[in-house]
């Protein structure tokens, strides 16, 4: 089975020799390896060309619609994204690979962005949203039309922190979200990206509850979804759907 990587990638310069040179490590490796450059400023396209990889450049600002220009890119049909910014282990790929394989599964994610799935699964599912919670949103549509995700929690390293405003982003995505799809109505603070960044993107959730005009039935709403947060096993309640290995 063919697999393309996609990486999409800013400014990712200081750490991208070291996540290329894993993506080439893997004991399985990708047939095709696509390097997304989104509106990079830095040095990130001169060390992508020093590596043998297809490149694609576009001026979105928007990881999820990299992706996609990733994959309309792609000349195979199952498809496994890294992270312009992370280290995975050397068996990242075969790991997913296997999984999808054995489990016969629409999407099988390996944490956050990092993930393997078949190109029929967007034609079946849809593509990504421009969301900063793309990923969040993909998961629980999928999940709502049949779908069947596999979510491992894999270990991984982030080279450096992704900035603040990010949280900010995701939260306001959040709140729009937990609306449509009856989630809790807040992170659970330190058990996501850490205490700071959780922060963060809680207080980005009420400004969007605010904006949207329901910041007073949030806060209602948040006694009952720590009791249902508690008697949960998976210690993600309300932010991603149940389906796991």
């Amino acid at each position: 089975m063919g697999i393309s990587a996609i990486i999409p990638i800013h400014n990712e310069a200081s750490v991208l020799d070291d996540v290329l040179e894993c993506v080439e490590r893997q004991s399985r490796r990708p047939e095709e390896i696509i390097l997304v450059l989104d509106s990079c400023t830095d040095e990130s396209e001169e060390i992508a060309r020093r590596h043998q990889a297809k490149i694609v450049s576009v001026h979105v600002r928007n990881i999820a619609i990299a992706v996609m220009s990733g994959v309309a890119a792609a000349s195979k049909e199952t498809l496994v994204l890294f992270d312009g910014n992370s280290l995975v282990p050397a068996n990242y790929v075969e790991v997913l690979e296997e999984t999808l394989f054995r489990t016969q599964a629409d999407l099988v994610e390996w944490h956050g962005g990092m993930m393997i799935f078949p190109r029929t699964t967007l034609e079946r599912f849809g593509g990504f949203s421009p969301l900063h919670l793309w990923t969040l949103e993909f998961f629980l549509r999928m999940g709502e039309r049949g779908g069947r995700l596999v979510q491992l929690d894999g270990p991984h390293v982030r080279l450096k922190p992704s900035p603040l405003r990010r949280n900010l982003r995701y939260g306001l995505d959040y709140a729009m979200l937990s609306e449509r799809h009856k989630l809790a109505p807040f992170f659970r603070i330190g058990t996501k990206s850490g205490l700071l960044p959780d922060l963060f993107a809680t207080f980005g959730a009420a400004v969007g509850h605010l904006l949207r005009g329901r910041l007073g039935r949030a806060v209602l709403d948040l006694p009952a979804a720590i009791r249902a947060a508690s008697r949960s096993s998976s210690g993600r309640a309300g932010s991603d759907p149940p389906s796991r290995e």
